[in-house]
C-alpha cells in the first residue's frame, strides 16, 4: 500500500524524535541512574510491538529514549492531561485512543504503523489509578494477531515516585529489562477467537511481569482486604440529628465510598476535567449540601454527555454502574438536605490491610494523588 494511502506515515516527526531522544539521552542521566538490560533482545526492525508495565509516568519516556527504533505510542486521549503530560505530547506526539471502548480510528492508525513494518509501543494495563497488577486490554493481542507483529515485553522498575524523587534532587534508579520476543498471536483452528486475545493478552503480562524483580512496587498491591461502607448524617444548622426520609437511602454505598477513597480518579474530575467537584474529594470538612449537590451533579452530566466509559474503563461495567446509581442517590439526599435548609455530613470509610500486617486500618478521610510521578 502506498504510503499516502495509509491512515498514519512511519516514522514521522523524525526531527522533533529525533531531537527529543538524543536530549532523553542526554538529560535523563543526570537526574536517574539508568540502567538497561538485555539490549541483545531488541529486534533489528518492525514489525514490533514493544509492550511494559505501567505505574506511574517515566515508563513512557524511557520507552521512547531508550529503544533503539522510533515508538509510535498508543496513550490515552479519553482526558485532557497534566501540563507538563500535554506539552512533551504535544511536542513529540503519539497515536491517541479513546479508552473503555473499541477505538477504531485508533486501533487502524496502530494497524497501518505495523503494515509499513513499524514499532508500536503500548501499556496493555491501560493506566495507572490503581496499584498492583491488573488485566491486560486485549488491543494488544488484537494488533499482533491482525498484523501478523511479535511482541517485544519490557519490564519497567524503580519507576513509582521516581520523578518526583529527582526533582528533589535523590537520583534515583530506574531499571529496564528488555525481554525475550513473543511470537504473533495466532489461534489455534476452532479456538473462539476472543477467549484466545484474552489469553493472549494475559500472557504478554505476566512475561513483563516476570522481567521485575521480586519484591518490585509494580507488582505489589499496596492494600489486602479492602471494604467500604458509607455513613451519612443529617443535621439542623445548630447542630440537632434529623432523621432521613427512607425512600431517599443509599443502597449502593460500597461501590460509591470505593469511589470516594479513589484519589487518582477524583483528580481525574478536578485537574484534568476542571470540574467543581472539591466538596466530594473533602468530605470530612465539607457538610453544604449544596455544594455536594453541584459536584456529584458535574460528574454525572460529564458521564452521561462527554465521555460515559470514565469509570467503566477503570473500574468494569458491573462496579461502574454502581458507582453511577450511588451517586445519583447521593444527589438526591443531597438535593433534600439543601431544600430543607440542613447540612450533610457523608463518610465514606475504608477498611484495609497492608501487606505483612495483621491489624485493620481504617480510613474515613480521603487521601489525595500524588503517584502519578
Amino acid at each position: 500500500m502506498p504510503p499516502h494511502e495509509y491512515a498514519i506515515a512511519y516514522p514521522r516527526r523524525r526531527i522533533a524524535r529525533g531531537i527529543a531522544r538524543a536530549l532523553g539521552r542526554l538529560i535523563l542521566p543526570l537526574a536517574f541512574r539508568i540502567q538497561v538490560n538485555g539490549r541483545e533482545n531488541f529486534p533489528a526492525q518492525g514489525p514490533l510491538l514493544v509492550v511494559g508495565n505501567h505505574v506511574a509516568v517515566m515508563e513512557a519516556a524511557l520507552m521512547a529514549v531508550y529503544t533503539p527504533w522510533q515508538v509510535e505510542t498508543l496513550g490515552a486521549a479519553d482526558v485532557p492531561h497534566e501540563k507538563i503530560t500535554d506539552l512533551s505530547i504535544r511536542f513529540f506526539g503519539f497515536i491517541p485512543i479513546n479508552r473503555g471502548h473499541v477505538d477504531r480510528p485508533a486501533l487502524a492508525k496502530a494497524l497501518d504503523v505495523l503494515r509499513q513494518d513499524g514499532v508500536v509501543g503500548i501499556f496493555p494495563e491501560g493506566g495507572i489509578w490503581e496499584s498492583g497488577t491488573r488485566r491486560a486490554q486485549t488491543g494488544v493481542a488484537w494488533l499482533s494477531y491482525r498484523a501478523k507483529a511479535p511482541v517485544l515485553p519490557i519490564g519497567y522498575s524503580g519507576t513509582v515516585g521516581a520523578l518526583g524523587a529527582a526533582l528533589r534532587m535523590k537520583r534515583p534508579r530506574l531499571t529496564m529489562t528488555v525481554g525475550q520476543v513473543i511470537p504473533p498471536a495466532s489461534p489455534p483452528k476452532g479456538t473462539p477467537r476472543k477467549a484466545y486475545l484474552e489469553d493472549f493478552a494475559a500472557r504478554i503480562m505476566d512475561a513483563v511481569n516476570d522481567l521485575l524483580p521480586v519484591g518490585d512496587p509494580a507488582l505489589q498491591a499496596h492494600v489486602l482486604d479492602e471494604r467500604f461502607e458509607l455513613r451519612t448524617t443529617v443535621h439542623t444548622p445548630e447542630g440537632t440529628p434529623k432523621s432521613q426520609p427512607a425512600e431517599l437511602s443509599i443502597h449502593h454505598e460500597q461501590a460509591l465510598a470505593k469511589l470516594l477513597h479513589r484519589p487518582a480518579v477524583l483528580k481525574i474530575f478536578r485537574k484534568n476535567l476542571r470540574l467543581p467537584v472539591e466538596a466530594l474529594q473533602s468530605l470530612d470538612r465539607e457538610h453544604d449540601a449544596g455544594k455536594i449537590v453541584d459536584a456529584i451533579q458535574s460528574i454525572l452530566d460529564y458521564l452521561k454527555h462527554e465521555n460515559p466509559y470514565l469509570l467503566t474503563y477503570r473500574f468494569g461495567p458491573k462496579e461502574a454502574e454502581a458507582m453511577h446509581d450511588g451517586l445519583q442517590e447521593l444527589l438526591a439526599l443531597a438535593q433534600w438536605t439543601s431544600a430543607s435548609g440542613l447540612t450533610l455530613t457523608v463518610t465514606p470509610i475504608r477498611r484495609y490491610r497492608v501487606p505483612d500486617e495483621e491489624e485493620e486500618i481504617v480510613q474515613a478521610r480521603q487521601g489525595a494523588f500524588e503517584d502519578w510521578m
